[in-house]
């Protein structure tokens, strides 16, 4: 499975185009991101540059582990930072991370079909990437049977596709970064203990 989590995230490197947005003065990023130089950090450094989050992502990627280079670790930390940046439109200028946060706040098992059925091919292939950063982050989960198995239905395209399950740690990301007002939860679900929103890293 591990294995499998790899090649997605080296493939994605090779089959996305990172272009910068053109309005900077609009941009706010993640607490993540935005004192971190990424052209300052190396697969050397990386311990004493990055937060402990982006740590435990991307240390399965530095040898003897992995393969990254410098120049791989960068483009990998750009990739995740667009994920990351949004404008300050709450409607229109949501990253795509928050985004998914947002439409998984509800905290309800679902697939990216079930949530986006407009979205094209391409759209998806991206969203789930992200999701995947977001499983990385500790926000969301594959719903698994109790051997382990992955949990799949059949999506819009009549192909089994797997659900995600969002955890505690995506509704505090939301509200550290002021979006708690946009949270879908209900009543009910805020007072279940279940829930309860933990320490985001």
């Amino acid at each position: 499975m591990e294995a499998q989590q790899l090649e997605d995230w080296v493939d994605i490197l090779d089959t996305t185009n990172y272009a910068p947005h053109k309005d900077p003065d609009n941009l706010y990023q993640s607490y993540r991101f935005v004192d971190l130089d990424i052209n300052s950090v190396t697969t050397k450094n990386f311990k004493k540059k990055l937060c402990k989050s982006l740590i435990e992502q991307v240390e399965i990627f530095i040898p003897p582990s992995g393969s990254f280079n410098n120049q791989d670790l960068r483009r990998y930390l750009e990739l995740v930072s667009s994920y990351e940046t949004s404008t300050k439109d709450l409607i229109l200028g949501l990253s795509l991370a928050d985004q998914i946060r947002l439409t998984f706040s509800d905290m309800k098992t679902s697939t990216i079909c079930d949530r986006y059925p407009e979205i094209n091919l391409a759209e998806k292939r991206r969203y789930r990437c992200v999701a995947e950063y977001l499983i990385r982050q500790g926000e969301l989960t594959k719903l698994r049977d109790k051997n382990g198995k992955l949990i799949k239905k059949i999506g819009n395209m009549q192909k089994a596709v797997v659900l995600y399950r969002p955890l505690p740690k995506l509704l505090e990301t939301l509200k550290k970064s002021g979006l708690h007002d946009l949270i879908k939860i209900d009543k009910e679900k805020k007072n279940d203990k279940n829930v309860t929103v933990g320490e985001t890293k």
